[in-house]
């Protein structure tokens, strides 16, 4: 469904001052209402979200996480855009008139290019959701997690290049120290420059980013020690730390580091 908007009536030409672009039918209203809101708050994207199931709330979370979005949401039953959002979109080869993985991808280019972003709610259930094969590709080609995994991945290999050259002068107990945090502070400063891009704050967020990795080697340990007690194999028992470590470490990277 398209309505177009301009100097408070609707319109059908392609000069307009707003457009919505939903997937639910709105009576003239209700879209004369979301215009007049976006109107009146100078918005260049309004994002209308229907009432949320358990999946569509989890996997949105999943989404902004991966994105480092800390957006309401990223897409709703209902987007308005203003003309400056579409001739943006319509700059950068986009169509605005597309499936909802398309005006996904509008939207978060939006949300990173600061153009200004509004949302509200509606009452009603929306069934449509983006096929899973375009969420997972949008999460492994335009999200965070797969370089943070790499990252550290190679943060693994410097941690035991360090242990070994250490080893010979600082013995088991004390060599694995200083391999930890330095192995520490190279995955932030790799993950800083490639992986989030940050800019400015680089101590204070350093400070953090070493906290909550410790946090992670802590519950690592605890849940190593507590599933071997239980008799698990010891192979499945650092599994499973690695797993619930990686999970803490790179949400909190996403939502409170970066």
């Amino acid at each position: 469904m398209i309505i177009k908007y301009k100097n408070g009536a609707f319109t059908k030409e392609d000069d307009f001052d707003y457009v919505i672009i939903s997937d639910i039918e709105l009576d003239k209203n209700m879209a004369l209402h979301y215009f007049k809101k976006i109107e009146m708050e100078r918005l260049d994207l309004l994002i209308i979200k229907c009432r949320p199931d358990t999946i569509k709330l989890f996997s949105d979370f999943i989404l902004k996480l991966s994105l480092s979005i800390k957006n309401k949401y990223l897409i709703g039953c209902v987007n308005i855009y203003s003309k400056n959002a579409y001739d943006f979109s319509k700059a950068h080869n986009d169509n605005l008139y597309s499936d909802r993985s398309n005006i996904l991808n509008i939207n978060i280019k939006l949300i990173k290019n600061d153009f200004r972003v509004g949302y509200a709610r509606i009452d009603i259930k929306n069934k449509n959701r983006i096929g899973l094969k375009s969420y997972i590709s949008l999460i492994l080609k335009r999200g965070t997690i797969l370089k943070y995994a790499l990252i550290g991945i190679s943060g693994i290999v410097v941690n035991e290049l360090i242990l070994y050259s250490l080893y010979p002068h600082f013995g088991k107990i004390l060599s694995i120290l200083p391999a930890i945090e330095l192995s520490i502070i190279y995955n932030f400063v790799m993950n800083n420059k490639f992986t989030f891009k940050g800019k400015g704050m680089f101590f204070k967020r350093l400070g953090k980013y070493n906290f909550f990795n410790l946090l992670g080697y802590g519950v690592n340990l605890l849940i190593y020690y507590f599933a071997i007690f239980e008799n698990v194999n010891i192979y499945l028992s650092d599994f499973m730390g690695i797993l619930v470590a990686f999970v803490i470490t790179y949400s909190t990277a996403s939502l409170l580091v970066w």
